[in-house]
């Protein structure tokens, strides 16, 4: 019996999604678990696997529709099986209730919520995100003629953009013994002359940070802007060696810089990162023009150690879940894509044990061993600190006596990630440094 194909449902509120790229064509043949077509939402682009093995037919929906969860937008038929007539646009089994459709498998891509239209259907068969394809298009790039260096070598939307502007080579760039202690990062976008910085936090990593660059760029703020974001050392793919000290992680992400010939640029940290922006900007390494912290470490001894600990030691989706819901005042902000990346990062053991020993040393027995009030007194850019009063993981009381100078912006009923639940805003305040 033939093997429907149908539109997964990734979290709970999603109804419908678009198809942003086929990886065959009727009559192709496939394996059950490679990648069959992606699919975009308004939370994420996610590629999809073939549920089984066989002759692909009678494919329904095309690049650029938007279908309904659990239709049936294809069949997959076993070697020597008949094709037949099959209903088209039709639910799941025929069912109208499509929750088996959560069954399919997905993976949730690096490139979050990079929304962008597909490119033309004769490239689909190239592995590259929407946006590669919308960039493609635009700057009329054969997709062909690019190495990706995405995940499994997709072509990403910034590989694009660097032949675009005559700079090559990959914007992924892992770190290795060969770049004197540099860190992975990541070019979200090359547009120049000047250069925004994100410094993620604890148990976060460098694409953390793709939400809210692409609602930076969707506000018409990132215009003529270069945007790296940078893996803190033990996260993300960034070696933890220099995790030892506060110091050796400011010289770490001042290596990463120079590698990348940044001299001068905006900077924004949020949590942990914030401290070492803090830090990053009172150094020598490189001149900050603006520093923007959301929630910064530093500026108190309070924390949350139990949170650390709790998502230091989760083993399993259930026990993770609960300690993400800490971060956010509105528990439905960790959606089921949240989570998902979430897992992504933590999932190894010997990551959790690597993320575990920083805590430790930053932050033993619940209390911040950094103080850096006197460092942000001392800093003569703009800087601006954005807090969640319901902040459960660092209290907003540590923003208390701060020169005034330092513009302060409070919001009621949001978290630990403001950058998150009060996205909007706090891309307007970044968007205003950005403006100095």
């Amino acid at each position: 019996m033939a093997t429907e194909v149908i539109l997964p449902r990734v979290d709970m509120d999603m109804t419908e999604g678009t198809i942003t790229a086929w990886y065959v064509k009727d009559g192709d043949t496939i394996r059950q678990g490679e990648p069959i077509f992606d699919i975009e939402t308004s939370k994420a682009t996610m590629e999809v696997e073939a549920p089984a093995s066989g002759t692909v037919r009678q494919i329904t929906a095309s690049v650029g529709d938007t279908v309904p969860v659990g239709t049936v937008i294809a069949w997959i038929y076993a070697n020597g099986e008949t094709v037949i007539e099959q209903d088209v646009g039709t639910t799941a089994s025929g069912v109208a209730e499509p929750d088996a459709a959560a069954e399919l498998p997905i993976h949730r891509r690096a490139d979050v919520a990079d929304a962008a239209l597909p490119g033309d259907i004769s490239d689909r068969r190239i592995r590259a995100t929407p946006a590669a394809r919308r960039a493609a298009r635009e700057s009329e790039i054969d997709l062909g003629s690019l190495q990706g260096s995405g995940p499994h070598g997709r072509i990403i939307e910034n590989d694009v953009r660097a032949v675009a502007a005559g700079r090559g080579g990959s914007r992924e760039v892992v770190a290795g013994a060969s770049q004197q202690g540099a860190l992975n990062r990541v070019w979200l976008q090359r547009g120049g002359p000047a250069t925004l910085v994100f410094l993620h936090g604890f148990g976060a990593e460098a694409n953390s940070w793709r939400p809210f660059f692409n609602a930076l760029r969707d506000a018409g703020l990132a215009k003529n802007l270069d945007v790296l974001s940078i893996d803190l050392p033990g996260h993300g793919k960034s070696p933890a060696d220099a995790a030892a000290s506060l110091e050796n992680i400011v010289d770490a992400i001042g290596a990463t810089l120079a590698a990348e010939d940044v001299a001068h640029c905006h900077l924004v940290g949020h949590s942990f990162g914030g401290a070492i922006a803090i830090a990053l900007s009172a150094s020598r390494h490189v001149r900050v023009s603006s520093l923007t912290l959301a929630s910064p470490a530093g500026l108190g001894t309070e924390c949350n150690g139990a949170f650390l600990r709790g998502l230091t030691q989760a083993a399993d989706r259930t026990s993770l879940m609960r300690w993400l819901r800490e971060l956010v005042a509105r528990p439905g902000v960790i959606d089921d894509a949240f989570i998902a990346t979430a897992e992504q990062q933590l999932s190894s053991e010997a990551k959790r044990v690597t993320l575990a020993s920083i805590a430790d040393t930053f932050f033993p027995g619940g209390q911040q061993k950094i103080d850096l009030r006197e460092v942000i007194a001392s800093l003569t850019m703009p800087v601006r600190v954005v807090w969640g009063a319901s902040d459960k993981i660092i209290p907003i009381t540590h923003t208390n006596g701060l020169p005034g100078r330092i513009a302060q912006h409070r919001f009621a009923d949001i978290g630990h990630l403001p950058h998150v639940e009060a996205l909007a805003d706090v891309v307007g305040i970044v968007g205003e440094q950005l403006s100095r």
